[in-house]
């Protein structure tokens, strides 16, 4: 399963030098297809995939986020598009 992870750095000036500290000691979580980093300097997106959450990656960087938000990606093949279809004709 891939998820897309948005990450807002706490409060403090040196919460992005912290981080990028640890990045290139611990590097990137398993699974981690891309990350990017906010034009603000204090959001970070990352791509995802794995089966289960990663506990280490999530314990590494968890004290340098305000908070995260996950979301899970679905992969559009027919049987989705099929069920779309479905609802949508049953939408009254």
């Amino acid at each position: 399963m891939k998820y897309v992870v948005i990450s807002h750095l706490a409060p403090g000036v040196d919460s992005a030098r912290k981080v990028f500290e640890v990045f290139q000691k611990a590097g990137l979580p398993t699974g981690t297809e891309s990350v990017w980093a906010g034009l603000d300097g204090k959001t970070f997106v990352n791509i995802v995939e794995s089966d289960t959450p990663d506990m280490v990656g999530a314990s590494t960087y968890g004290p340098f986020f305000d908070k995260s938000t996950v979301i899970p990606v679905v992969a559009l093949d027919d049987a989705w598009m099929e069920a779309i279809r479905t609802a949508q004709a049953n939408w009254d």
